[in-house]
């Protein structure tokens, strides 16, 4: 695997956690809630799924037939397959969609991105009024394509349409 990657990782997972720190009053997130992994999209690149593809690899055989098994029922816009008891098996490895879900942020077209569940009163719904956000969000674009501009990272897709 791309070495340039993991070591991009380690740093972009340090920014992320210097910004969830920033914004820890109005993130809710916990081990058990999984209700960002069990509707959604997840586009991804080419880059990350290959990287999330070698998690998979990592795994142990039982947590592969479950994978395999989820996969199999997959639906478009449904339960990520890598989402085993409420947990991420391949978390190390989750893409860049997954690791910033939960902060809201500034987008290229100056637009705030925040996570779906501020309508589940988690994430930023004490500062979430009339779909706008009270304070300031993080000012980085946190899009997939700006945070991989330094990578041939290829194509984007939905994971359902990678492995369907």
């Amino acid at each position: 695997m791309n070495q340039k990657y993991k070591e991009f990782l380690k740093d972009f997972d340090s920014r992320l956690e210097n910004y969830f720190n920033q914004h820890e009053s109005h993130i809710h997130c916990a081990a058990g809630c999984s209700s960002c992994c069990e509707k959604g999209d997840y586009p991804l690149s080419q880059l990350e799924l290959e990287y999330l593809m070698q998690g998979y690899i990592d795994l142990d055989n039982e947590t592969k037939i479950k994978v395999q098994e989820n996969i199999k029922s997959m639906a478009k816009g449904g339960k990520c397959p890598f989402l085993i008891d409420k947990k991420c098996s391949v978390y190390p490895h989750r893409p860049i969609i997954c690791r910033v879900h939960g902060l809201a942020y500034l987008c290229r077209d100056g637009k705030v991105k925040v996570p779906f569940c501020v309508n589940e009163n988690k994430n930023y719904s004490d500062v979430y009024r009339n779909n706008e956000i009270v304070i300031n969000p993080v000012t980085e674009n946190l899009d997939t394509p700006n945070v991989l501009k330094e990578f041939d990272y290829g194509e984007i897709r939905n994971l359902y349409d990678w492995i369907k």
